[in-house]
């Protein structure tokens, strides 16, 4: 078993007599550079590579502490080695946009200093950070059903690519792509991204915020923004957010239902209706849409029509247990009332 306090050369030197501890090698490398050893960490991780440079884990483990240590170029050859090693390795796409962000940016300031402009000319070359960016988060996003050792982080990696790809299609005035990037990435987010990271859900809105402005008339637009308010329970933003996409397009069953379903969360119960009426109209075999609205006018105190849709929903879908308990519910208020 190696010890992380001998001298980094003695390691080294060990592991060239064996081998067969390459992997406590790199692993070595990850605890060095764990505790701020990053000279040492790089040494050990070389050291590895040097009798097997397949190792994608640590090229990826080399890149993240070249770039820990401003070093982007180096960083970007090891993010590079590692996707030669294992193309959908998600986190290297991600650090390597990351790197290129960086270098896009000093390229930029350098630009500016230069020529006194405001911006880089637009004769960019084609390896420039700019340019080489939706690329890379492309192939990132393309990743996102590739096997995974663990399957969070690499779910992790792909939603934030999706992301910063989703404000690249908005800096480029592509609205309408920039909407389908937010909508996948916050669909497959993995359990908890959202909750445990809002910052990540303040960019989102952000970046959906700008897609409203940008195209204020596409319902889509609306509804993804919509969606993002009722995950976060602001449900009177999501109420004029779902309104919107429901007035814009009449015949979206989508809007209507969860344009319904804010109105219900937020007390507005007769409004709500209204919009699960609708979206019986629009979908008349769905199943929740009949027992929604059985529900609100349960609510609303329209006994008898609220059983027609529940017995609706039943038939649609015989059994369907929460039917069932809202009709039981009903019947023994039905009672209580001495109601027939």
């Amino acid at each position: 078993m190696l010890n992380v306090d001998k001298d980094c050369c003695s390691v080294i030197a060990y592991v060239d007599a064996h081998p067969p501890s390459l992997s406590a090698l790199a692993n070595l490398g990850v605890v060095l550079s764990e505790q701020g050893r990053l000279r040492e960490a790089e040494t050990a991780y070389r050291g590895a590579l040097d009798h097997a440079p397949t190792m994608a884990d640590t090229h990826f483990n080399l890149g993240l502490l070249l770039a820990s240590t401003g070093r982007l170029e180096e960083a970007m050859a090891s993010y590079k080695a590692a996707l030669r090693c294992r193309p959908w390795l998600a986190q290297a796409h991600l650090e390597l946009a990351q790197s290129l962000q960086q270098m896009e940016r000093h390229d930029e300031a350098i630009s500016r200093r230069r020529s006194g402009l405001s911006a880089l000319s637009d004769s960019e070359p084609d390896d420039s950070p700019g340019r080489l960016l939706p690329q890379v988060l492309e192939l990132c996003r393309g990743t996102g059903s590739a096997p995974a050792r663990d399957g969070w982080t690499h779910a992790w990696a792909v939603t934030t690519c999706r992301q910063r790809l989703a404000r690249a299609h908005i800096v480029g005035g592509r609205p309408h792509a920039a909407l389908e990037e937010i909508a996948v990435a916050l669909g497959s987010a993995p359990d908890g991204m959202l909750q445990a990271n809002g910052s990540r859900v303040e960019e989102a809105e952000q970046w959906l915020r700008r897609a409203v402005a940008l195209a204020p008339n596409d319902p889509h637009a609306h509804k993804h923004l919509g969606q993002l308010l009722l995950e976060t329970d602001r449900v009177e933003e999501a109420v004029g957010a779902w309104l919107r996409a429901a007035l814009l397009d009449p015949t979206d069953h989508t809007a209507a239902f969860n344009a319904a379903t804010a109105l219900r969360l937020a007390g507005r119960n007769q409004h709500a209706e209204t919009f699960y009426r609708r979206a019986v109209q629009l979908m008349p075999k769905d199943v929740a849409s009949h027992r929604n609205l059985g529900a609100i006018l349960h609510l609303n105190g329209k006994l008898d029509e609220a059983r027609r849709h529940y017995h609706e929903a039943l038939s649609l879908a015989p059994g369907d247990p929460q039917t069932t308990t809202n009709l039981e519910r009903l019947s023994a208020l039905v009672s209580k009332k001495g109601l027939s």
